[in-house]
């Protein structure tokens, strides 16, 4: 009697239409439909820290929200969490300082801020977190986390000493970057420094250049072409600044003028959120994983795909950005380790075939094959997902003709 395919299926969001639970049930669901026998499949809804990140980990483990006001990145007050679990922290940056939280004409990265992460990061301390985990995708920002870190006690000083940011209501921001001449952290409060911070990329860029925060992440946020020279102009400073105060700060050489060390500007990973990760990874020494990662060891997803006979994945867009340590590539990495069949699910495919090559996987199903446009991929997510769910289960039968059977 043959057993039935065990399939796992590893999602990601469809960005605007649905949650990462959802697509990962639709495509169950057509799966069992079209192949009318029965099916072994277990679902793990994923987030590689962007939006649904808590959802995803609150899926997964036992956990407790802690409710909270914070500033969102234009400096209005809103209903925040975060998640607490055997004293470990979870915070989604997105959730206090995401662009969701935002209008498309609000987008604006030379006025938004990151105070809000800095504001969750600090109610965690208030809640006697041991360790903290944070995923930092979907950001609104490109302040390089300076936002954050005011947030925690930091203070910046433009050339004649003079506070900048510290008035009433004022936030630092990606315009106030190129002014920062020193960096005062006498205030920040010293639990910082005593607490595992992990934290959750969904990207490997450094902080500056072409492939840094601002030139790739810096468009969607609302940049414009002046702009993006602006906050790269302020992000280049920060990064010299910073560079200096962490080398002369940690070192017995103080006395040299010439001494400059620590620069982590080239790190992986450290121009996500719009340089956010340059922050916790350079004054708060956090260790940035890649998101899948955290959230496929949390979730066990490893284990499910190394016994599973078939891996399916998705995301809403698969571009350019999804081979920049995304889940899509991470997942096709562990699919390729176990060497197991792959097959991708997603909204819209604009990969061209030899960045296809860097992604192994056997069979790709794209929703805009089956919409008018992008509106109807979007509106009609639900039913078109279904549909082609339906009809991949007929490539079913080659997976269940060639295992073994007891």
């Amino acid at each position: 009697m043959a057993l039935p395919l065990k399939i796992v299926i590893v999602t990601d969001k469809f960005k605007g239409s649905l949650k990462s639970s959802e697509a990962a049930g639709i495509i169950s669901e057509g799966l069992r439909e079209g192949f009318g026998r029965e099916l072994d499949i277990k679902v793990i809804p994923i987030a590689d820290g962007g939006e649904g990140f808590l959802d995803t980990i609150s899926e997964a483990i036992v956990c407790d929200e802690v409710k909270t006001a914070v500033f969102d990145p234009l400096g209005r007050k809103i209903n925040s969490s975060l998640l607490m679990s055997e004293g470990r922290a979870i915070i989604e940056m997105a959730k206090a300082s995401g662009l969701q939280l935002l209008n498309p004409n609000e987008y604006n990265p030379l006025k938004t801020t990151s105070f809000g992460l800095g504001e969750l990061i600090d109610k965690a301390l208030k809640e006697e977190a041991k360790e903290i985990l944070i995923g930092i995708g979907g950001s609104a920002t490109n302040d390089c986390g300076t936002g954050m870190l005011q947030a925690l006690g930091y203070r910046f000083l433009d050339s004649k000493g003079k506070k900048i940011g510290s008035g009433p209501g004022e936030f630092m921001s990606g315009s106030l970057l190129s002014s920062i001449c020193t960096i005062d952290d006498s205030q920040m409060n010293p639990a910082l420094h005593k607490k595992k911070i992990t934290v959750a990329c969904d990207v490997t860029n450094p902080l500056i250049g072409p492939e840094g925060a601002t030139y790739v992440y810096g468009p969607q946020k609302g940049a414009t072409k002046q702009q993006l020279e602006e906050l790269e102009e302020g992000a280049r400073n920060f990064s010299a600044v910073t560079e200096k105060h962490l080398g002369f700060s940690s070192s017995f050489l103080c006395d040299s003028q010439n001494y400059i060390g620590f620069d982590l500007s080239d790190f992986p990973g450290v121009g996500a959120a719009g340089g956010v990760g340059f922050a916790l990874k350079s004054f708060l020494n956090a260790d940035l994983l890649q998101g899948w990662r955290v959230t496929t060891e949390l979730t066990h997803a490893e284990k499910a795909i190394a016994e599973a006979d078939l891996v399916i994945t998705g995301e809403g867009r698969l571009d350019a950005q999804s081979l920049s340590g995304k889940l899509i590539s991470g997942i096709s990495h562990i699919a390729m380790h176990y060497k197991k069949p792959l097959w991708i699910f997603c909204g819209e495919n604009t990969l061209n075939p030899e960045q296809e090559k860097k992604i192994i996987f056997d069979k790709i199903f794209t929703i805009s094959k089956e919409a008018k446009n992008l509106n109807d991929s979007i509106s009609k997510a639900k039913g078109i997902l279904r549909k082609i769910s339906v009809s991949a289960a007929t490539f079913l039968n080659g997976l269940q003709s060639n295992r073994q059977t007891f």
